[in-house]
């Protein structure tokens, strides 16, 4: 009974926490922080002052994580709804998407030899423009460290969602569609929940590239590394 009251009582403060972050689009200068990264930081500040062990939390945090895969389903919505726009502009996308992969991996690769990374570094960096879960099976095949790409995906896509539609309205990128290839393919699903928030062809778009990133990047990585290495 007590461990069933943690549990709720761990979901009702997550709840409360991740609406206390949406206020935070009222504050200027972080307007542009998507909610779940400040959420997920008030949550590290608070079991870190509490001394609350994580093991402890994650028995109410599964809760979330199980509603993690229903929760993709959603971002469908913005990507049916704007389907003629996508059936328009698919070849568009997907050249976009294959010549981003492979700019994205040499890149990587290139940055590696200059700054004299080894080659285990530059293996687990590889995939790091894919949603963790894939990047996580890419860096097996190829013989990198999983805990590396791990860290990688998650700064490019907190990077992305937070600055990506300020460096592209910087840049003077102001179609929608070009944004919503750019942030799905850099930051995956951070950048995609972040077009949610702005433009809902922006999310259809970049959900589409946020699946085909992950395909070319599982077709195009093992054969490029392979070559070079």
């Amino acid at each position: 009974m007590t461990e069933l009251l943690i549990k709720i009582l761990i979901i009702a403060v997550t709840l409360v926490i991740y609406k206390i972050s949406l206020n935070f689009k009222k504050v200027k200068y972080m307007n542009t922080i998507p909610a779940n990264i400040i959420c997920a930081l008030m949550i590290y500040l608070l079991i870190s002052v509490f001394n609350i062990d994580f093991e402890t939390y994650n028995e109410g945090g599964k809760f979330f994580t199980f509603l993690l895969g229903p929760a993709v389903v959603t971002l469908s919505v913005p990507l049916i709804k704007n389907i003629k726009v996508l059936e328009k502009n698919y070849r568009v996308i997907l050249w976009s998407v294959c010549i981003a992969t492979c700019f994205a991996i040499l890149s990587v690769i290139a940055a590696g030899f200059i700054f004299k990374a080894n080659e285990e570094i530059i293996l687990s960096m590889a995939a790091k423009c894919v949603t963790t879960a894939v990047a996580i099976e890419i860096t097996n095949i190829i013989g990198g460290k999983v805990e590396i790409i791990v860290l990688m995906t998650a700064l490019s896509g907190i990077f992305g969602a937070i600055f990506g539609h300020w460096i592209l309205k910087l840049s003077g990128i102001k179609n929608n569609l070009a944004i919503g290839v750019t942030l799905g393919f850099v930051s995956h699903v951070l950048g995609t929940a972040r077009c949610y928030e702005v433009n809902k062809l922006q999310a259809g778009v970049s959900s589409v590239t946020l699946v085909l990133s992950g395909v070319t990047t599982a077709l195009f990585a093992p054969p490029i590394i392979r070559l070079i290495f």
